[in-house]
């Protein structure tokens, strides 16, 4: 095993740790630190046994494994951007509702001059 295999035995190992705790704590749901671990421990397996990458890729018709690897982190990468953006303009919308709303109740209410309310001596300016 290679020393960089080591470290990135070690990387990965310690986000599988912090992904448990995260779960744990209440941080992460389940759903999604179950979906983290699978991938993690992909790269667990890609990690100690780096040919298994090629033959899974062979099967697939791909030539090489890393090919594989760039092209599901490539998927990857556009899920995660897509799944950014609704999130973004979901919260964009409900913020631009919650301003309305705010808008609507703190507006002052247009009062005329000839109301029966309105106090003559602050529309002079010799008052």
């Amino acid at each position: 095993m290679s020393p960089f295999q080591i470290v990135l035995l070690v990387v990965l190992g310690g986000m599988v740790a912090f992904i448990v705790q995260a779960v744990v704590r209440g941080r992460l749901g389940r759903p999604a630190g179950a979906i983290w671990l699978v991938v993690l421990g992909i790269g667990i397996v890609a990690a100690i046994d780096p040919n298994s990458t090629t033959t899974i890729a062979r099967r697939l018709g791909i030539s090489r494994g890393t090919d594989l690897i760039l092209y599901v982190l490539v998927l990857a990468v556009l899920q995660g951007f897509l799944v950014f953006y609704l999130r973004l303009r979901r919260v964009r919308r409900e913020l631009t509702i919650l301003v309305r709303r705010l808008a609507i109740m703190e507006a002052p209410l247009n009062r005329l001059p000839d109301a029966p309310d309105a106090d003559p001596a602050a529309d002079r300016p010799d008052a």
